[in-house]
């Protein structure tokens, strides 16, 4: 087996529709996993139809527990393929069997794979065969999703009829981790399902045996369960869908319920250095994120259990901000509760939002009436700070934070580049949400904030040649007015991108008022 660009080309894994190689990605000389369509199946239109979607949905997504697509193409002999990461570890599937895994670990697992799934779900995917094989395990305990062959797509996105195979009659998933709903047809699969997959994955790992109607609870069969843990197990395998938590609040009760347990020693060493706690006032739940430019912590307040965020960032980029954000209660800013520092680092305790980052929504094209709220609260907010000479430096998705589902607030002013989003950490890409070379200033604060525009309508950063825009055919879909304003807020030349927010706030709230007016279609 020969790919042009590749190397090393070796047969790691078999299914039923395609053959997963190890090889090397010669440009980067770095190792990936690259899954193939099986040649006798090159003409079977079905499966075509589902290994095209795959790489579809797979190449949206950007979280960092779901495997991420990174290149594609056909071989000599027409068969599609696509290029993913390679993750050095096995399967939970492997892990289970092996018996490898303690308490801590289990935990872990299942917190990062309620995360992927609350992602997925954030825009409009529901993976439909959550099971152990198709959880992967790095090395270092990173966990990443994978196959999302049999994935739905909700109606409302840009993907949902695209080579949509015809389901009616179809039963998909693994019997033994599908929701009762799963069961009665494929197209009855609702986020939900997802959960009750989970759930059946946290009972294997906890109990050793996949749940049956007249199982014990967990903590009876296993006593080192937890009885929260156990009784957040059963209400994941509820059989109705209703009853069971939204991915998103199976996160949050998780992280309540255990206590931090799932944390290693060093995270938990790390955390209480950046945040010393001598009345043992606070509870430290997770470790958010690290880099090695800072690192982002949850803690809950033993009082009143309010959860607050700790950001450590190395150096001092951000402080002055993090100080002035200390004295505001701008309805769009992140309200930071104090900000402190030394000689090596500095601190930002804020409020915690537990609606994600708008990074979790731009998978898919978002609806203009959806889009023209959020676009006007940021530029309200980026407005204030301006006229208050606060500059951003750093406006990107992951620093956009949800109060409620339609209602934003700002984040992370001057801290550059300490929590970088996961599509950055490829240096074959640049940024897209800054120039190179350009300093912070009002105008980067602008071409950021049109880059988040047009992605947040099309689904995805703008892409240029010869340094002009190339744009989606859906930017050309929207309203005259919009296309004008996103222009003039990405032009490259510093020089000519004059707008400022102000102008920018008035011409959206113009817009919408357009809207709002509009006769309905007939």
């Amino acid at each position: 087996m020969e790919l042009n660009g590749y190397t090393q080309l070796e047969k790691i894994a078999e299914g039923g529709m395609a053959i997963v190689y190890r090889a090397i990605q010669t440009s980067l000389n770095r190792p990936v996993a690259i899954k193939i369509l099986k040649s006798a199946l090159q003409n079977e239109k079905h499966a075509q139809e589902m290994f095209a979607r795959e790489a579809q949905i797979v190449a949206q997504l950007d979280h960092p527990n779901i495997i991420r697509v990174i290149d594609r193409g056909t071989t000599e002999n027409a068969s599609p393929w696509f290029a993913m990461d390679y993750v050095e570890g096995t399967t939970l599937s492997q892990a289970i069997k092996t018996g490898r895994l303690d308490t801590a670990q289990r935990l872990r697992i299942s917190i990062q794979v309620a995360k992927a799934l609350a992602y997925a779900h954030r825009n409009n995917i529901i993976h439909r065969d959550i099971k152990p094989g198709n959880i992967l395990i790095s090395s270092d305990g990173n966990v990443r999703v994978v196959d999302f062959g049999i994935a739905l797509i909700s109606e409302n996105t840009e993907l949902a009829n695209h080579n949509a195979p015809n389901e009616a009659g179809l039963t998909v998933g693994t019997p033994s981790y599908m929701a009762p709903e799963q069961r009665q047809g494929a197209s009855h699969a609702t986020p939900a399902s997802d959960v009750y997959s989970l759930g059946v994955v946290m009972h294997l790992m906890s109990t050793g045996s996949l749940p049956k109607p007249d199982s014990p609870p967990p903590n009876e069969i296993n006593p080192s369960v937890p009885k929260a843990l156990s009784e957040l197990i059963l209400l994941c395998i509820a059989q109705d869908p209703a009853q069971r938590p939204s991915a998103e609040e199976l996160t949050s009760l998780l992280l309540r319920t255990i206590k931090g347990r799932h944390l290693t020693e060093r995270e938990i060493k790390d955390a209480r250095a950046t945040f010393p706690d001598p009345k043992d006032q606070f509870r430290l739940l997770d470790v958010l994120r690290e880099t090695p430019m800072g690192a982002v912590f949850l803690f809950e307040n033993r009082a009143d259990r309010k959860l607050i965020v700790v950001k450590k960032v190395v150096g001092e980029t951000g402080f002055k901000e993090a100080s002035w954000m200390a004295k505001q209660r701008h309805p769009h800013l992140v309200r930071v509760l104090g900000a402190s520092r030394n000689e090596r680092i500095f601190i930002i305790v804020m409020e915690w939002l537990s609606e994600g980052s708008l990074q979790n929504r731009i998978a898919q094209p978002m609806e203009l009436t959806q889009f023209l709220p959020l676009a006007i609260q940021l530029s309200d907010a980026m407005a204030f700070a301006h006229k208050e000479g606060i500059v951003h430096g750093n406006l990107r998705p992951s620093n956009v934070l949800f109060l409620k589902s339609q209602q934003i607030r700002i984040s992370d002013f001057g801290v550059i580049h300490a929590e970088p989003d996961r599509a950055e950490s490829d240096n074959t890409k640049p940024c897209p949400y800054s120039l190179k070379d350009e300093p912070p200033s009002e105008a980067g604060d602008i071409f950021s904030a049109g880059v988040l525009f047009y992605q947040m309508i099309t689904g995805g950063p703008p892409l240029w040649r010869k340094g002009l825009l190339a744009p989606k055919k859906i930017f050309h879909e929207q309203p005259q007015a919009l296309q004008t304003l996103i222009k003039s807020m990405i032009f490259r030349e510093i020089e000519i991108r004059t707008i400022r927010f102000d102008e920018v706030l008035s011409r959206l709230r113009a817009l919408s008022a357009d809207i709002s007016n509009a006769p309905p279609l007939l």
